[in-house]
């Protein structure tokens, strides 16, 4: 498969379908955003991602509607996550569920590091996008919708509404949007959050749900794997790129640290990217400078908090290693 960061060609179907079902030609947008329509025809087969931001811009724009991802949620079924739908259905309860989400997540989409963790008064699913490119928001949306939807079905719950989950959403949003995600989730929503997160109380994460199949569900990772060993035949540096992004708010991850996380020994790694023209300093360089400037464009962090998600140990740390890559300081850039 290509290197290039991708989703689920089932994702471009139910974005599609919704466009259809609101009077617009989805598969010319699609040629306008220099996707094939054929991929509708292959839900195993998978879409670029520069493609299909393309085409969430351009249906977003088409229909004038900035609410667009919850409307695509209608047309996800179980089988738009492939044969993670399956395992979902099966799982022992909505904790073990999104704990499978966030183990294969990738299976979906590579562009977002799905993560579950313990809040102490129940668990939190967390997205965080791991693309160079822009935030695609409605898809965060979508992602997010989507979840919800499926987590009502394994609960039984129906279409009812859910007062005991709480979302938080990096997005800012107008008031009518506001209105319309707190009528679309039918919980608390906090905009311009810190993070995209869902949060589920104990009393419902750990919920035996009526389908949970611990046998089925074995199966069906089985064939998840199958799938992404066959994905996860990609260039090595692409997968070092997303294990760096993901852990840098963290500190300065090790060449030992990753290479134990893609189960790979530190000299194996050095051998494989060498052979692809890179090497780990390199790529950690690349995304620091990549990630910087991207901060300081958007003007929203400080240059100390940029600092330390970028996992530098002190200020004047990054301040010499921007110095190096582009001849200014954080300050300059900024101001130029």
């Amino acid at each position: 498969m290509s290197s290039e960061p991708s989703t689920i060609n089932t994702w471009a179907i139910a974005l599609v379908r919704t466009l259809d079902a609101r009077g617009l030609d989805g598969r010319a947008l699609m040629r306008d955003a220099g996707l094939d329509p054929q991929l509708l025809d292959d839900p195993n087969g998978r879409a670029p991602l520069s493609g299909m931001s393309r085409l969430w811009r351009l249906a977003v724009q088409a229909s004038g509607d900035p609410c667009l991802g919850l409307k695509v949620s209608a047309f996800v079924q179980p089988a738009t996550f492939h044969s993670l739908g399956l395992a979902l259905l099966a799982s022992q309860n909505l904790e073990d569920a999104l704990q499978r989400c966030a183990r294969f997540s990738r299976i979906v989409s590579n562009v977002a590091d799905v993560r579950v963790e313990d809040t102490g008064s129940g668990i939190k699913q967390v997205v965080r996008w791991l693309a160079d490119t822009p935030v695609v928001e409605e898809a965060i949306d979508l992602l997010m919708a989507s979840t919800v939807k499926i987590g009502t079905l394994l609960l039984g719950l129906g279409p009812a509404q859910l007062p005991f989950l709480k979302l938080r959403l990096r997005r800012g949003a107008t008031p009518e949007m506001q209105r319309e995600f707190a009528a679309h989730f039918g919980c608390g929503i906090e905009f311009a959050a810190e993070e995209n997160a869902l949060l589920v109380p104990y009393e419902w994460a750990r919920r035996t749900l009526p389908m949970a199949n611990p046998q089925l569900a074995r199966q069906s990772d089985q064939i998840i794997m199958d799938y992404l060993s066959r994905f996860d035949a990609a260039r090595l540096s692409e997968k070092v790129r997303a294990e760096l992004i993901a852990r840098l708010p963290a500190g300065e991850p090790s060449r030992a640290e990753v290479a134990s996380a893609l189960h790979l020994s530190e000299k194996t790694l050095q051998r494989r990217l060498r052979e692809e023209d890179t090497s780990y300093q390199q790529l950690l360089d690349e995304i620091r400078q990549d990630l910087a400037t991207k901060f300081l464009d958007e003007n929203r962090l400080s240059v100390c908090e940029i600092t330390f998600r970028l996992g530098f140990s002190d200020q004047s740390s990054f301040t010499r290693a921007f110095r190096r890559w582009t001849g200014r300081s954080p300050g300059e850039f900024r101001a130029r």
